[in-house]
C-alpha cells in the first residue's frame, strides 16, 4: 500500500498533463501541481472551486453539460475548449473526462492537455491556406482582365488598382522618367534618380524599404513602379508580385507593338475606329501571349511545384513524425496539391486543352461540364445543323472566347438560374445564340460608347471575325446575346 502511494505522488507530481478529480457538484477535490505550470493557479488556490469557473464564458455551458453527460451515461468523453490563464491570458485545452467506478460521490478524473501551441500553428496553416488561394485567384483575374487592356495607361492603373488591393500597405506609385528632358511625371521616391541607370526591365531593385522595377519603356519614357518592400511580409507574397510584375511586363511589350500599330493607323486613317485587319491582329497577338504565359507557367511554376509535392510526399513515406508534425506535413502536401491543380486550371484557361484537335463543340462541351462544377447555374447547350461543320483555328478560338466571357458575367454578375447556349449554322454562316434568366442591366450599358471591357471585347472580338453581334438586357429580365459571323471554309 505505501509503495502505491509512492508511485501516484511521483506519478502526480511530475505529469505534464493536469489531472483533476472533481465531484458531482463540479468543485475540485484534487489538482496535480502541473496546473500552476499551464494555468498559473497553485493546487491550493483551485482545491474547492468550481472546475468550470475558470473556462471562457462562451464555452462554459458546453463543457458543464458534458460533465453532466459523463455523470448521466457513464461513458468518458473528450472535449476542447478556451481557458482563462490566471494572467488573462487565453488557453487552449483538451480534456479527457471518465467517472471513477462505483464510487458513490460518482468523482470524475480530469486529464487535461494544453493544446495552445496546437490551436495557434492550425489557425496560422489556416491563414496562410487561405491567403494562397486569394492570390491565386487575384493572379487569375488579373491575367484575364489584361487579355482586354488595349492601352498602356490602362495597364497602369489596372496594375495600381490590384496593388492597392491585395496588399494594402504597399504604397503603390508609378512614375514615368522622360529620358530627353531628364524630367518625371508623379512623385519622385527617394532614392530612385540614382538607380535609374541600373534598373532592368521586370528586375527588382531594392533600396532600404522600397523596392523599384522598370515595367517597361516607350518613347524616350521610362515606366518605373516602387512599393514598399515590408509590404510582402511572405515568402508567398514575393512570389505572387513577382508572377503579377512578370503578367505585366509582358502585356507592356506586347501594348508597346499595339499602340504603335494604332497610332499609325489613326494617323493614315484620322479617325479612332479600328478596322477588322487591325483587331484580328490585336487577338491574335493576344493568344500568342496567352500561349507564351500559358507555356511559361507550365514549364516553371508547375514543374517547381510538383517537384516540392513530390518530395515532401517522400519524407512523409519515409519517416516517421509525431502525430501533430505529420498531420501538418500531410496539410503542406494538400496545399501543394492545391496549387497543382489551380495552376493546371489557370494553364488550361490560358490555353484550351485539345482546342485545335477536338473542335468547337466538343471543346465548349468539356468547358460547359468543368464550369457546371462549381457554379450554382445550370448550363443548357444545343446544335443544330452542325454534324460538318468546319472552322478555322481563328474563328474556332474567337467564339470560344466569347463562350468564356459570357460564362464569366454570369458567375460574377448575373446571379442567373439557367443559361442557354444554341449553335446554329445555316448556310454559310454559324450563330451563337445566349440567353439567361439573371438580374439584367439597364439597355444604357449596352451601348457600344458603354464603358465595358466584356461588351466591348466581344464586340470587337466579332468585328474582327466581320460578324455581327447584339445585347438585350433589361433590369430583372436577364441578358439576351446573338451573334453571327461568316464560314471561312
Amino acid at each position: 500500500m505505501r509503495q502505491m502511494n509512492w508511485e501516484f505522488e511521483t506519478i502526480t507530481k511530475h505529469t505534464q498533463d493536469i489531472l483533476i478529480i472533481v465531484d458531482q457538484n463540479q468543485l475540485v477535490k484534487f489538482v496535480t501541481p502541473s496546473i500552476e505550470l499551464i494555468l498559473g493557479y497553485r493546487p491550493e488556490e483551485f482545491v474547492g472551486r468550481n472546475a468550470f469557473e475558470p473556462l471562457f464564458p462562451e464555452d462554459r455551458d458546453r463543457l458543464m453539460a458534458s460533465h453532466r453527460e459523463v455523470i448521466i451515461y457513464n461513458e468518458p468523453k473528450v472535449d476542447e475548449y478556451r481557458v482563462v490563464h490566471k494572467n488573462g491570458e487565453i488557453k487552449n485545452l483538451e480534456s479527457r473526462v471518465m467517472l471513477i467506478p462505483n464510487h458513490p460521490d460518482k468523482l470524475a478524473v480530469v486529464s487535461i492537455r494544453d493544446i495552445t501551441l496546437r490551436k495557434s500553428m492550425e489557425a496560422e496553416l489556416e491563414k496562410r491556406k487561405n491567403r494562397y488561394q486569394e492570390l491565386q485567384n487575384k493572379l487569375k483575374a488579373y491575367s484575364q482582365d489584361l487579355s482586354m487592356v488595349l492601352k498602356i495607361v490602362d495597364l497602369k492603373n489596372r496594375l495600381i488598382r490590384e496593388l492597392e488591393t491585395v496588399i494594402p500597405e504597399s504604397a503603390p506609385s508609378i512614375v514615368i522618367y522622360h529620358r530627353k528632358s531628364n524630367s518625371f511625371d508623379g512623385r519622385l521616391p527617394l532614392g530612385l534618380s540614382a538607380y535609374l541607370p541600373t534598373l532592368t526591365v521586370g528586375k527588382l531593385q531594392q533600396d532600404n524599404d522600397l523596392i523599384h522595377i522598370l515595367i517597361g519603356e516607350r518613347k524616350e519614357k521610362s515606366y518605373v513602379l516602387t512599393i514598399k518592400a515590408s509590404s510582402l511580409k511572405e515568402s508567398m507574397d514575393s512570389i505572387w508580385f513577382e508572377t503579377l510584375i512578370f503578367y505585366t511586363v509582358m502585356v507592356f511589350e506586347s501594348l508597346n507593338v499595339i499602340e504603335n500599330l494604332m497610332n499609325q493607323l489613326e494617323n493614315a486613317l484620322q479617325k479612332n475606329e479600328r478596322p477588322q485587319w487591325i483587331l484580328r491582329l490585336l487577338f491574335q497577338l493576344s493568344e500568342k501571349q496567352r500561349m507564351e504565359l500559358s507555356s511559361d507557367l507550365h514549364d516553371t511554376v508547375l514543374q517547381n511545384q510538383m517537384l516540392q509535392y513530390r518530395s515532401l510526399k517522400a519524407i512523409l513515406k519515409e519517416y516517421h513524425f509525431e502525430e501533430e508534425i505529420n498531420l501538418q506535413l500531410k496539410g503542406m502536401v494538400q496545399g501543394l496539391a492545391d496549387s497543382i491543380h489551380q495552376i493546371r486550371m489557370t494553364c488550361h484557361e490560358l490555353r484550351p486543352p485539345l482546342l485545335r484537335e477536338l473542335g468547337l463543340l466538343t471543346s465548349l462541351e468539356n468547358l460547359f461540364d468543368f464550369t457546371q462544377i462549381s457554379s450554382s447555374f445550370k448550363i443548357r447547350f444545343t446544335t443544330e445543323n452542325t454534324d460538318d461543320l468546319v472552322l478555322n483555328e481563328e474563328e474556332t478560338i474567337g467564339i470560344y472566347r466569347i463562350v468564356q466571357e459570357l460564362l464569366n458575367n454570369a458567375v460574377k454578375h448575373s446571379q442567373a438560374s439557367i443559361l442557354d447556349f444554341h449553335i446554329h449554322r445555316i448556310a454559310d454562316r454559324i450563330s451563337l445564340h445566349y440567353s439567361d434568366d439573371g438580374k439584367g442591366f439597364e439597355s444604357e450599358k449596352l451601348t457600344p460608347t458603354f464603358n465595358s471591357i466584356g461588351l466591348s471585347g466581344m464586340r470587337e472580338r466579332i468585328k474582327s471575325l466581320d460578324g455581327t453581334i447584339e445585347f438585350d438586357s433589361q433590369p430583372g429580365k436577364g441578358l439576351r446575346v446573338r451573334m453571327e459571323i461568316p464560314l471561312s471554309v
